[in-house]
């Protein structure tokens, strides 16, 4: 094998050299609980994801749009869950998670107002990193939690899996995940080489320094992918996942979970949110196949875990950057442009869901952010705050989301003394 082909092939360690792990892999059963955060980038349109169903706000909202309005009558009408606010109907996946009580709703989410940016750049910063008043923190909320949580031992074998090409800011300054888009194939080299080329990277790093203790972590972890039966997977519950990228993205994260790796995190990502023209009249056209990628890839992942006795350790949360402007754009554009308040979706065994949490401030003008944006009354560091503490059991919340102060509980988790009905 010549060096320039070695190089070319040892490239794939690139994704794995900071996960360190035990050399010998004992896959044991953990009830630890697990995070699936999902970034939708772009701005997801959440007014038209969940939007309303009755009322005065229903009456604004086709002013609004009179366009771009989900209807509530025909092939692309509103579900209706019996609330004031229904799913788009390429949401069906999400409206059976709601009736049946894994998913919940928090309307009026985002930044805080003295920090709203309708920059993609800045709100995604400041989202993932956790601290919307400053995009110059070093590492991401998840990150700090990863290192303030009583829960991790420090003992998983996998305890982060990014389920795309690059780590998200939320995962900035943490080094022991596994970021891997597609593990088919994912090995130094899997021909006829594939041996001596593990052993020749073996015997380059027989050392004890912290590249060789990364790279003796990162080539045990192919070999734990290399031996798992990836291509033979069977999702629990007759789960189907869509057959595109993202639907593929959430199966490898169904699929490593239940592989009883340890894993206490999980990402993945959706683009393509930023509807400013062809978003879709009627409920229908290109934002209606995304919702409908979005919902049927979830609601796979779902089924697949709970199915498979996965329920009560997961959670799953669903947010994006900010939402878009109340308004549709001008005649002939078909879009919306960036916006502030948004919705945030929770999901899991532990979450009280079928019901609605959250602020909505209304769509009257004066109601409007700036008159022009769903207002975001509640900070959206309350909702993971939510998650980080009374379901993944971290109460540093402190250390998580520096600077936020205050944090009371948004009630969407259920248990014995948490409990909350209706839409406040």
């Amino acid at each position: 094998m010549n060096r320039r082909k070695f190089l070319q092939s040892s490239a794939l360690l690139a994704g794995l050299s900071g996960v360190k792990i035990s050399r010998a892999h004992n896959l044991m059963s953990s009830s630890q609980p697990i995070v699936i955060d999902l970034f939708m980038r772009g701005g997801l349109d959440g007014l038209n994801l969940i939007p309303p169903f009755s009322g005065a706000d229903r009456i604004e909202y086709e002013i609004l749009r009179p366009d771009l309005q989900v209807p509530l009558t025909g092939a692309n009408r509103v579900l209706d869950v019996g609330e004031a606010f229904g799913f788009h109907p390429a949401a069906v996946g999400f409206k059976d998670m709601y009736l049946s009580g894994d998913l919940a709703i928090i309307h009026g989410t985002g930044l805080p107002k003295p920090q709203v940016t309708r920059s993609h750049f800045d709100a995604t910063k400041l989202t993932e990193l956790g601290t919307p008043n400053n995009t110059l923190t070093p590492d991401g909320w998840l990150t700090r939690h990863l290192q303030s949580s009583p829960q991790i031992t420090g003992a998983e074998i996998i305890p982060v899996l990014v389920s795309s090409g690059s780590k998200p800011i939320s995962l900035q300054d943490y080094y022991n995940a596994l970021t891997v888009s597609q593990v088919s194939g994912y090995h130094p080299n899997s021909g006829r080489f594939e041996d001596p080329h593990v052993a020749a990277i073996n015997a380059m790093y027989a050392g004890t320094s912290a590249m060789d203790e990364a790279v003796h972590g990162a080539m045990d972890t192919l070999q734990i992918l290399h031996q798992l039966d990836l291509d033979n997977y069977l999702p629990g519950g007759g789960a189907v996942y869509p057959d595109n990228s993202f639907g593929d993205q959430l199966q490898l994260i169904a699929q490593l979970i239940k592989e009883d790796l340890n894993i206490n995190v999980a990402t993945a990502e959706l683009g393509g949110w930023d509807t400013h023209n062809g978003q879709g009249d009627g409920g229908g056209g290109y934002f209606a196949d995304r919702v409908g990628d979005l919902s049927a890839a979830v609601s796979a992942l779902w089924q697949d875990l709970k199915a498979s006795g996965f329920g009560q350790q997961v959670t799953i949360v669903i947010h994006s950057e900010f939402g878009r402007r109340a308004k549709q754009n001008g005649e002939g554009y078909s879009g919306t442009d960036h916006g502030s308040g948004n919705v945030m979706l929770v999901m899991g065994g532990r979450v009280n869901g079928g019901q609605m949490y959250g602020q909505f401030a209304g769509l009257a003008n004066a109601q409007l952010f700036e008159g022009e944006d769903v207002s975001p009354e509640v900070d959206y560091r309350q909702v993971l705050g939510t998650i980080v503490k009374e379901v993944l059991g971290n109460p540093h919340l402190d250390q998580v989301f520096p600077g936020y102060s205050g944090h009371q509980s948004m009630n969407f988790v259920a248990s014995d003394l948490i409990f909350k009905s209706g839409f406040d």
